[in-house]
């Protein structure tokens, strides 16, 4: 709990929040939303639902850790001018994948809302 805490506040180090947390995190939305958006596993059930919950999972986490990453890169030293353009990099990273995590996350309730009303019209 208290490394999620410092997380959230910005207080981890820059690179550790961006390379060890954020780009393994995307690897993994990116990965599961070409997946379910191609198909693959659609033959198994089991398999679909694993990755639709797994992109799923990971739109709600990206725009938390973006926010931790956008704090992170607040607090980094800018003590040369590459400083500054990685702080900016990893803001502009981070609002990106934020952004394109949140449109992500209301795709997905949009397709549950309609396979709801869909089956509650049905009944």
């Amino acid at each position: 709990m208290k490394f999620l805490a410092r997380l959230a506040t910005g207080e981890i180090a820059l690179w550790c929040a961006f390379w060890l947390i954020g780009i393994p995190l995307a690897i993994v939305w990116d990965v599961s939303g070409i997946c379910t958006a191609v198909g693959c596993g659609v033959q198994e059930p089991i398999t679909a639902g694993f990755l639709l919950v797994l992109f799923t999972l990971s739109s709600v986490v990206i725009p938390l850790v973006s926010i931790a990453i956008w704090r992170s890169a607040s607090k980094y030293p800018r003590q040369a001018w590459w400083h500054t353009a990685f702080a900016i990099g990893a803001k502009l990273s981070a609002a990106v994948s934020g952004l394109l995590a949140t449109i992500g996350l209301l795709v997905v309730l949009y397709i549950a809302f309609i396979f709801i009303y869909a089956a509650i019209d049905r009944g």
